[in-house]
């Protein structure tokens, strides 16, 4: 899948919003499925799963097109030091959309948090969106074209 196929699948998400407002809501509501010993929350830019037996985990959702061998990541590492610096959350995962050029989990080590406290993970994830591509190809299989023939 190419990032622009992505857009087109955020887009028919839900044509009001932006892509990043459609991606967020997108994850959130994956996440949220699965409440069993867990419990989810959506603020304005993050979902937050609260976890009675492991550290609790905040998911960025970020809608941008990420390339495994090229990755700027000065926003995200500033962000995630500051989010485990405050102690709520010591795993922080930023999520973005899966597509050909980015297609596997990086961990993030950063040398300030390293010194800081030793237990906390911060990744970049691709995040799959085949769920919604199957929910637009059902959408579409029940709809009939009609052409205007003259």
């Amino acid at each position: 899948m190419s990032f622009n196929e992505c857009k087109e699948m955020m887009n028919k998400y839900n044509l009001q919003n932006t892509y990043q407002n459609n991606f967020l809501n997108f994850v959130f509501s994956k996440i949220a499925r699965n409440t069993k010993n867990r419990f989810v929350d959506k603020t304005d830019n993050s979902v937050e799963i609260l976890l009675s037996n492991h550290p609790c985990i905040k998911v960025i959702p970020i809608f941008k097109k990420m390339d495994k061998n090229n990755l700027f990541l000065d926003k995200e590492i500033k962000e995630a030091i500051s989010i485990i610096s405050d102690g709520e959350f010591t795993f922080v995962y930023f999520v973005y959309p899966k597509y050909d050029n980015f297609d596997k989990h990086i961990e993030v080590k950063i040398p300030q948090l390293d010194e800081a406290c030793s237990d906390y993970m911060v990744k970049i994830i691709p995040y799959s969106l085949n769920d919604l591509k199957n929910k637009i190809k059902r959408s579409n299989r029940g709809r009939k074209t009609y052409s205007r023939d003259k």
